[in-house]
C-alpha cells in the first residue's frame, strides 16, 4: 500500500510540474527536436531539462547548433545568426611567434610576434635582419646587411562567423585579414669584384597594406601567407669605386617587400607556433 501511495505521489508531482511548466521545443540545425523545459538562455548556451524528467536534471546546448525554440505559451524564438562571444575562444592560444620562410631566399630573416586583441583584431611586430639567408649574400662578391622593424594592426574579415553546421567559429588567430603596416629599414648593399666595387646605403620608412590568411593547426602550428603593397621614402646614397655619386631612384629590398621609385609589393609565407590562452589574457584585463 505504501509503495502504491509513493508512486501516486510521484505521478501527482509530475502532473503538477507539467501544469506549472509547459513543454518547450528546441529544434537543432541538424533537424533534431528536443521536448524540454527551457530554464535559461545566455549569450552562448541554452539550459534545459527534459520534459518528462521528474528530477529536472539540467543540460546545456550551444546556441550555435540551435535553429529555433518554441515556448509552451506560444512564443517562438529564431536564432538569426551565430553570436560571437569570448567564451568560444577561452582555450584558444592568443599569441604566436612566426619565422618567414620566403624571406630567406632574399637575404633576410624575419621574426614576427602576434597578439590577439579580441576576436576581430590583433597586433603584429616584426624584426628583420638583412644578410641572412640563401640569396645574393651567399656569393663571395656581394653582401647585404642591416635591420628593419615593422608594426602592423591586423583586422580579421574571415572566420568571424560560424558556418551553418559548425559548432563554433574558427580559432581566434585563424582567418583572412587585412593589415595596415608601418616600418623602418636600414640596409647596406655592397658589391666587390676584381674590376670595380659599389656600395648602396638606404634608410627608408614605408607604409603598407597587406592582405593575408592565417591557419592554425591543433591550436599550435601557425601558417601565414600574405601579399600587399607599400609606399616608401627616405634617404639613399651610393659609392662607386669609393666615389660618392648621386642616386636618384631608391630601392627597397626588405625580405618581404620589393620595389623601386617609392612603390613596392609585399609577398611572404611564415610558419610558427601559438601559445598563451586567450581566457588567461581576458582574466588579467578584468583584474586591472
Amino acid at each position: 500500500m505504501k509503495n502504491i501511495l509513493k508512486y501516486l505521489m510521484v505521478a501527482l508531482s509530475f502532473l503538477m510540474m507539467n501544469g506549472i511548466y509547459g513543454q518547450d521545443t528546441i529544434k537543432k540545425k541538424n533537424g533534431e527536436v528536443l521536448k524540454v523545459v527551457v530554464k535559461e538562455i545566455n549569450d552562448s548556451q541554452i539550459k534545459y531539462y527534459h520534459f518528462d524528467d521528474p528530477n529536472q536534471v539540467l543540460f546545456t546546448v550551444d546556441r550555435a547548433v540551435v535553429s529555433d525554440i518554441k515556448f509552451s505559451y506560444g512564443a517562438e524564438y529564431k536564432e538569426k545568426e551565430p553570436l560571437m562571444t569570448d567564451d568560444y575562444f577561452t582555450e584558444d592560444a592568443s599569441m604566436a611567434l612566426k619565422l618567414s620562410m620566403s624571406s630567406m631566399l632574399w637575404d633576410a630573416a624575419i621574426l614576427s610576434f602576434d597578439k590577439a586583441i579580441d576576436a576581430k583584431s590583433g597586433i603584429q611586430v616584426s624584426a628583420k635582419l638583412f644578410g641572412i639567408g640563401f640569396g645574393p649574400s651567399a656569393n663571395d662578391f656581394e653582401n647585404n646587411s642591416g635591420f628593419g622593424i615593422e608594426l602592423g594592426y591586423r583586422l580579421k574579415f574571415g572566420g568571424l562567423k560560424k558556418k551553418k553546421w559548425e559548432y563554433r567559429p574558427n580559432h581566434l588567430l585563424e582567418g583572412g585579414y587585412v593589415m595596415p603596416t608601418i616600418g623602418y629599414n636600414q640596409r647596406k648593399r655592397t658589391y666587390d669584384s676584381s674590376f670595380n666595387s659599389y656600395e648602396i646605403n638606404n634608410k627608408l620608412v614605408h607604409l603598407g597594406l597587406n592582405f593575408g590568411k592565417q591557419k592554425v593547426i591543433q591550436n599550435t602550428l601557425i601558417l601565414d601567407y600574405y601579399a600587399g603593397f607599400a609606399y616608401f621614402g627616405g634617404s639613399s646614397n651610393e659609392k662607386f669605386d669609393g666615389v660618392d655619386r648621386p642616386r636618384e631612384n631608391d630601392e627597397l629590398f626588405a625580405g618581404d617587400i620589393f620595389g623601386g621609385n617609392n612603390f613596392g609589393i609585399t609577398l611572404g609565407f611564415k610558419v610558427g607556433f601559438a601559445f598563451g590562452k586567450y581566457g588567461d589574457q581576458e582574466s588579467r584585463k578584468k583584474k586591472r
